[in-house]
């Protein structure tokens, strides 16, 4: 038994515990990571990423490296049978982070970047191959892992279950799974061309065919991802290696691809009822699931672990009360219940545009892929119908200095003063450990339309806009008594 204390333990070594554990270990918490497999999954699962994810692994600096091995998707179109299209989405370049909306990837690669990138991290400690066989609620946590048929214990002050759909984590705090009743078996095919051929590379398709709904994703160089909805009656003997080139035959074959993996899946949407026990958490899979078809299941998880990492780090350093801690569920679980809810009216639209190829009227109710994330639904101060206020803050750079707003200001709550601050806010500030930003940055006019002083929150969004310093004062009052902080 080691008498080693961790500050963080977790469970599952996938792309979102691999970036909560390289986004704690970067802060100089010390980890340990517990997987039962070893390496990178040797296969694609995830396939999309996006402008906050990006903004994350920016965080780790590896965005770029990312972004040039991953394809930028330009259009998402529902089609007919024939891929004529019902509706298009145009995803444009950018958005107001700085990041593309939309990226596809490769996940051996992804992952491949992620724990390269952990190995720097003296700090992090990554057990593979090891199993868990039990978890103790206690102070601290007490882990019984499994390695090579020895058993030890390994024992640390918060315990992280990013473990997937299956999780160990989640049925030690028996948290229940609430389902949202979308069960479907859908067959996922990844194939890699291995010729020149005419097929999309840039455009997703959703084929709202009424004899078998499809997806098209042009992944990553030569890969190609295809999904198809299972019919009535349909197994997973069913789908024979000629079966499948079958359904694969409008876009590819055998003599200009190759199948990587053919797998039937059952999609559910469900989510758990608790994310916490103690100080035991779970993200990711292990708290939500969710159809592809918004392709945000690994997304939602690194903004789970993106929320967690900075709340854990200040209330271990003792810069944050443990209530700060409460705000996790509080704030994720809404925005990953609609992320579910979007996903779901996805493969909805789909059923019903394929009503049209039978005669029959169908008029969307929504946009589909045009949705915005919403606002968080607390942890901030003022009105957010303004669209500003609870949203992600946009990322801009900084005058001759080389660096952006996101690196000055790094993992700190953040204010950006258009003008004069008095000098009881300077003290106040000091005291609260908030970074200051003199700027007039033509971007942030909107932000500064009535307002003169912005509040940033450590994970970018938007506390507060205020105009006055006494206005500032109070939103500074309510940022301390939100977030517990120790001042």
């Amino acid at each position: 038994m080691s008498d080693k204390i961790f500050d963080i333990g977790i469970i599952g070594y996938g792309p979102v515990g691999a970036t909560l554990s390289g986004l704690l270990s970067s802060l100089g918490l010390s980890v340990v990571v517990i997987e039962k497999n070893k390496g990178v999954s040797p296969t694609a699962r995830a396939i999309n990423t996006d402008s906050e994810q990006l903004r994350t692994f920016n965080f780790l600096s590896i965005a770029t490296e990312v972004i040039a091995n991953s394809r930028r998707l330009k259009k998402v179109h529902f089609t007919d049978s024939e891929f004529n299209p019902y509706s298009s989405i145009d995803i444009p370049e950018e958005d107001k982070l700085g990041w593309p909306p939309t990226l596809l990837f490769y996940q051996p690669e992804l992952e491949t970047i992620i724990r390269s990138n952990n190995l720097k991290y003296k700090n992090l400690k990554i057990l593979e191959n090891t199993e868990v066989v039990k978890i103790e609620s206690t102070d601290p946590v007490q882990v019984n892992i499994r390695n090579n048929r020895k058993d030890s214990s390994i024992y640390c002050k918060y315990l992280i279950g990013c473990d997937g759909a299956n999780s160990f984590v989640r049925k030690c705090i028996k948290a229940k799974l609430i389902d949202f009743g979308f069960d479907q078996d859908w067959i996922v095919i990844d194939a890699h061309t291995t010729k020149q051929i005419d097929i999309s590379k840039d455009e997703a398709k959703q084929i709202c065919d009424p004899k078998r709904l499809k997806t098209y994703v042009p992944g990553r160089r030569n890969h190609k991802r295809f999904e198809f909805k299972l019919l009535k009656g349909e197994t997973k003997k069913d789908f024979t290696k000629k079966k499948v080139w079958e359904l694969l035959s409008p876009w590819i074959n055998k003599n200009n691809s190759k199948i990587e993996r053919a797998v039937v899946y059952k999609f559910h949407a469900c989510i758990a009822d608790k994310w916490r026990d103690k100080n035991i958490f779970i993200a990711g899979d292990a708290a939500h699931q969710m159809p592809p078809f918004l392709g945000a299941g690994m997304g939602t998880g690194i903004r789970d672990v993106f929320n967690l990492a900075w709340k854990i780090f200040l209330v271990i350093r003792g810069k944050a009360d443990e209530k700060l801690l409460e705000t996790y569920q509080l704030e994720r679980e809404p925005h990953a219940n609609w992320t579910i809810q979007q996903a779901k009216l996805i493969g909805e639209m789909m059923e019903q545009y394929s009503y049209r190829e039978k005669g029959e009227k169908y008029v969307p109710s929504s946009k589909g892929y045009g949705e915005v994330f919403p606002h968080l639904s607390r942890g901030y101060y003022g009105d957010p119908s303004d669209g500003l206020i609870a949203t992600p803050f946009c990322r801009f750079d900084l005058d001759h200095s080389g660096k952006d707003s996101d690196e000055y200001f790094g993992w700190n709550f953040g204010l950006i003063s258009k003008k004069k601050l008095t000098k009881e806010i300077n003290l106040i500030l000091k005291k609260m450990n908030i970074k200051v930003l003199s700027v007039n940055d033509n971007k942030l006019k909107n932000y500064f339309k009535d307002a003169n002083y912005l509040l940033i929150r450590p994970d970018k969004y938007l506390f507060s806009r205020s105009k006055t310093n006494s206005e500032l004062k109070e939103a500074l009052s309510e940022l301390e008594k939100q977030f517990s902080l120790i001042t």
